[in-house]
């Protein structure tokens, strides 16, 4: 069995990294290797930066990253946390020919307006009763988000047969 369909190396290789024993790499350089360009939001009108867009949310599913939880946010605005917050962390991505993968979402959970998005558009009801009898503190209304891009979205092979 190679390391790339071995689970305990990979897990040993996750170890290493968050070590700091084994560099990773920014998704960002390996996409750019594939050939996928990153140019400035800006400079990018509305539909050359839609199509730039799903040109980097499917090349991220090819290396194993997986985007959740981005209806709250315009297209520009997750272009935007690609290619300047998400993409650029250094990480350990998963190895060619395993089952691994990563799920990112602009919602952190660190903050309160993380959670504020969370159980605006996210939470179902059961999850909001939940948060609001833990911490009792008010929660906002439930809102439908303002686009609708998720279920769209590329998925990870055992995420989409749960």
């Amino acid at each position: 069995m190679s390391d790339a369909h071995d689970p305990i190396a990979e897990l040993e290789r996750l170890d290493r990294f968050f070590d700091g024993e084994e560099e990773g790499e920014r998704p960002i350089d390996v996409l750019r290797t594939k050939g996928i360009t990153a140019p400035d939001g800006a400079t990018l009108d509305d539909e050359s930066l839609r199509v730039k867009l799903w040109e980097i949310v499917n090349a991220m599913a090819s290396i194993g990253m997986y985007l959740d939880s981005t209806d709250h946010m315009s297209d520009r605005e997750l272009y935007r946390f690609l290619v300047t917050d998400a993409l650029c962390e250094e990480t350990i991505l998963p190895a060619a020919g395993s089952d691994g993968g990563w799920h990112i979402s602009p919602i952190g959970g660190c903050s309160e307006e993380d959670n504020d998005i969370y159980l605006r558009y996210y939470a179902d009801e059961d999850m909001r009763q939940h948060w609001q009898s833990s911490f009792g503190e008010p929660i906002p209304p439930k809102e439908k988000p303002p686009w609708d891009r998720d279920r769209f979205l590329p998925q990870h092979a055992t995420h989409s047969e749960q």
